[in-house]
């Protein structure tokens, strides 16, 4: 097995010391002689998607690409390697959001990822993908007013030192307050119409989209399913609480304004422009579709990692 280290030097953690993180990974494989490595420090925005595809297509074995960043990076490395047999998947959150890794257990599980021994010596899991047009994401994806209020809170967190969730959950309420309204949209899930008004739609892969945010607490990585939610237009007087209370995971006390379905293909488009976020990343379209891939990622989950192995990586 080859060990790929994609380093986004521009992650929240990292702030521009790449090479200094590149030399903590090269002095511990001086202790592994027998284990092959490389390292990359990504030079702009969507460079490791190519440059991951290339290597792992190159590689005459099994490659581990270790995503050194927060979900921007996740997603270059899932999209670069995508569908190519010889790989597996792994997570060193460095990035203001690790959204994805808070399903294996919450805050405290993040330092089990920054352990180089945890990530070099655990096993793999299965997780599923979700296909969103030409793109593939693990984690969760927002459209309409949610989204925006994802990109305006990530603004607001880069130039004020306010905790990350506040800037967004007061940028959706801000949002929700602005737009009046929702957006009309045609929607099929698995051939059923689900059109309609609605303020935000999100599509999950997995149970958290911020950081420990748990909107969609149904979703689950392995289940083969998309988990959709559906939120219509809300009463001004009760944005705080329901915001409150859907970033907590309890959507279910409010059936009245929010849907919840289960299904593995969806479709939505609209007559205006709709704003759409998935794993970070932002994009702009009139129609999306979405597909589970079930079982699509060999993801490294370090509390694979056995007692024996443990002991040898000591």
């Amino acid at each position: 097995m080859k060990h790929l280290f994609i380093i986004n030097p521009k992650a929240k953690m990292i702030k521009d010391k790449g090479d200094d993180f590149a030399a903590g990974i090269r002095t511990f494989f001086s202790s592994y002689p027998q284990f092959e490595y490389d390292i990359h420090i990504t030079r702009w925005k969507r460079d490791a998607v190519g440059f991951t595809r290339r290597y792992v297509s190159m590689a005459d074995s099994l490659v581990r690409v270790y995503a050194v960043g927060g979900n921007g990076t996740l997603f270059e490395v899932i999209n670069g390697v995508q569908g190519l047999p010889n790989v597996q998947i792994a997570a060193y959150p460095m990035g203001i959001n690790n959204s994805f890794l808070y399903t294996f257990g919450g805050e405290t599980v993040l330092r089990h990822f920054r352990s180089l021994r945890n990530l070099v010596f655990s096993h793999v899991i299965n997780v599923d993908a979700m296909r969103i047009g030409n793109n593939f994401s693990i984690n969760t994806s927002l459209v309409g007013v949610e989204a925006v209020a994802y990109q305006r809170g990530a603004e607001i967190y880069e130039k004020l030192p306010l905790p990350v969730n506040f800037c967004y959950q007061s940028s959706g309420a801000l949002e929700i307050i602005r737009k009046g309204r929702g957006q009309d949209y045609r929607i099929e899930l698995d051939g059923k119409n689900l059109n309609g008004s609605y303020l935000s739609l999100t599509i999950a892969n997995s149970p958290y989209y911020g950081k420990g945010l748990p909107g969609p607490l149904d979703a689950k990585i392995d289940d083969g399913l998309l988990d959709i939610y559906l939120i219509k237009d809300v009463p001004k007087l009760l944005i705080p609480r329901i915001i409150n209370d859907y970033h907590r995971g309890l959507y279910h006390q409010w059936k009245l304004y929010i849907d919840h379905y289960r299904g593995h293909s969806l479709s939505i488009s609209s007559d205006t422009v709709m704003n759409i976020v998935f794993d970070g990343e932002v994009f702009y379209d009139t129609s999306v579709r979405y597909e589970i891939v079930p079982r699509a990622i060999d993801f490294v989950y370090p509390g694979s990692i056995t007692a024996a192995e443990k002991q040898n990586a000591e």
